[in-house]
């Protein structure tokens, strides 16, 4: 794991330590303790029959990245065109995790243009409510992606009412918007 994006190994080793590699209570994370991540972190609510994954809450980062504030939405919403492959990966990854109730490091290239991608990279760890898995705590880390990217306009991909502004980020809602750990490419 050396070669781990600071912010996803920050949520791992959180993640790890509250629950020794098994999905921990929700109730046991402290968001304080995640505070130099938030802008990158995603807590997302599993649905059942069908199974879906909601945006519960979102860091300013991930909207910024979006373009668009997703809290409140579901992750199928935005399997239209160039972004379906990616998000049909990024929907796998969250059901092995809620099937088995361990993490999942991964990576998928986002489409940024035609014919041109950008490797993103994933941290998903699920949240037990209950005793069930029925959360998870995700983290992104987009690396050069970041700054160099416009936000993608979803408005014509999107029904009309589904633009409609959703609240306030994570971030925003705390008042941390911009303080979060430089990322590097790797250690």
């Amino acid at each position: 794991m050396d070669t781990l994006p600071e912010n996803i190994r920050l949520v791992h080793d959180y993640w790890h330590e509250l629950g020794a590699g098994e999905a921990p209570e929700r109730a046991l994370v402290d968001i304080a303790k995640l505070k130099p991540v938030l802008g990158y972190l995603l807590l997302i609510e599993f649905k059942d029959d069908p199974f879906r994954v909601r945006y519960r809450l979102t860091g300013t980062i991930v909207d910024r990245m979006t373009g668009m504030n997703i809290t409140g939405r579901y992750l199928d919403e935005f399997a239209t065109g160039r972004f379906a492959e990616p998000i049909q990966y990024i929907a796998s990854s969250y059901r092995y995790v809620y099937d088995t109730g361990k993490h999942f490091i991964g990576h998928y290239d986002w489409p940024v243009d035609v014919g041109v991608v950008k490797r993103s990279q994933m941290g998903l760890f699920p949240l037990r409510l209950n005793g069930s898995i029925r959360q998870c705590l995700s983290i992104e880390h987009y690396g050069q992606f970041e700054t160099e990217r416009k936000p993608i306009d979803w408005r014509p991909a999107l029904p009309a009412h589904a633009t409609e502004k959703t609240g306030k980020s994570v971030g925003e809602r705390i008042g941390d918007k911009n303080r979060v750990v430089p990322l590097r490419a790797g250690r």
